[in-house]
């Protein structure tokens, strides 16, 4: 089993964009808690007899690419878009967020694929990753009510995405290969694992860039990067929402022993209840 630790945190978490601060608390950076989810799923997950991998084991990239070796790209972008024409603090801050999209969103996804596919082999992955909800004033972060869970897997190909060659061909290879059917199994079960560990409900979607699955809730197809590139049965995994009032306070809370009543409720950590229902 290789597990793929969703971003990269550490310095690298507010260019992701998953990086975000309530007051003089701590940083809350997504990357960092999917690192320490996979370090405590990989010890459970060994004594019960898998073998496990991390695609990535430090908050570091795993691709040797920078953002500064995107420039051409970021150039060219510019230029087919018609926005040469900008003021010139326009135009280079649309070109630093273009390199840096490039760098930890495709370079970094390009380089775990290679990892995955060519060295570890696994017979699946499992992406771990917490989910967040939209802010209401980016200026004002307020945290919110909403507090759920959903588990993807790889479907929900668009018409301008069929039109590109290779995500054509990595969807006949996925149907080919049959992976498909063994990520509804999966997929399914850690949904209701999710749900008895967490008590926490199955979120929606709305737009049409996902497809609700079989009749488990909370288990839904979507067409991303990672789920498509890696070539074994992919689950990827959003539980909770960081920026919940529910979420977050446990997440502050960080790592003790046992059990701690937050809000009322007697709780483990938050990372080791992610852990465990994914061991489960």
């Amino acid at each position: 089993i290789a597990l793929d630790p969703g971003h990269i945190g550490g310095k690298y978490s507010e260019m992701e964009g998953r990086h975000f601060v309530i007051g003089k608390d701590a940083p809350v950076k997504e990357g960092d808690l999917s690192l320490e989810t996979a370090r405590k799923l990989e010890k459970i997950l060994t004594v019960l007899g898998a073998e496990v991998f991390l695609v990535r084991d430090k908050s570091e990239p795993v691709t040797s690419k920078k953002p500064k070796d995107f420039a051409k790209e970021a150039q060219k972008w510019i230029a087919g878009r018609g926005l040469e024409k900008l003021k010139k603090e326009e135009k280079d801050k649309l070109i630093k967020k273009r390199k840096e999209m490039l760098f930890y969103r495709v370079s970094e996804i390009h380089a775990r694929a290679r990892l995955v596919n060519e060295e570890i082999r696994p017979d699946l992955v499992v992406c771990l990753h917490l989910n967040a909800s939209a802010w209401k004033d980016p200026e004002k972060k307020e945290l919110g009510e909403p507090n759920d869970f959903h588990v993807l897997v790889n479907g929900c190909y668009m018409g301008g995405e069929l039109a590109l060659d290779d995500q054509r061909f990595e969807m006949m290879l996925r149907m080919l290969n049959g992976w498909h059917e063994r990520e509804q199994k999966l997929a399914e079960d850690l949904s209701v694992a999710f749900a008895k560990a967490t008590k926490l409900p199955a979120f929606s979607y709305k737009g049409p860039n996902a497809l609700k699955i079989g009749k488990v809730e909370g288990v839904w197809a979507r067409n991303l990067l990672a789920n498509r590139l890696y070539r074994c049965p992919v689950v990827f995994l959003e539980p909770y929402r960081a920026n919940s009032k529910g979420a977050y306070k446990r997440i502050i809370a960080g790592s003790y022993k046992g059990a701690r009543e937050i809000e009322g409720v007697r709780r483990i950590p938050l990372v080791e209840e992610y852990a465990h229902a994914v061991a489960e």
